[in-house]
């Protein structure tokens, strides 16, 4: 699978975040309660989301679907996905 590195500028309304990963506007809001994900902006009722935010929660869609993961394996498996990207970051910043 080829990585590509999110845009941290570009932002999707909330709407077309549904539309860019399938998942429902109370899903999306359950995982921003729960502190998967965090929108980049929010204004009023109108939420912007960039798009590590947008591959998070595909991600999180991935393991919900396809794997039928339940909420305490998948915010458990992004936690350490997150301890992972911390590692990887401090062993960049000491090479």
């Amino acid at each position: 699978m080829k990585t590509v590195d999110p845009d941290p500028h570009q932002l999707h309304s909330l709407e077309v975040v549904i539309h860019m990963t399938g998942s429902s506007r109370r899903k999306i809001v359950f995982y921003c309660r729960k502190g998967l994900i965090q929108p980049a902006s929010h204004q009023e009722n109108e939420w912007h989301f960039n798009e590590e935010a947008v591959l998070r929660l595909r991600h999180i869609e991935i393991l919900r679907q396809q794997h039928r993961m339940n909420w305490a394996a998948i915010s458990t498996i992004i936690g350490l996905v997150d301890v992972i990207e911390g590692l990887r970051d401090e062993l960049r910043f000491c090479r």
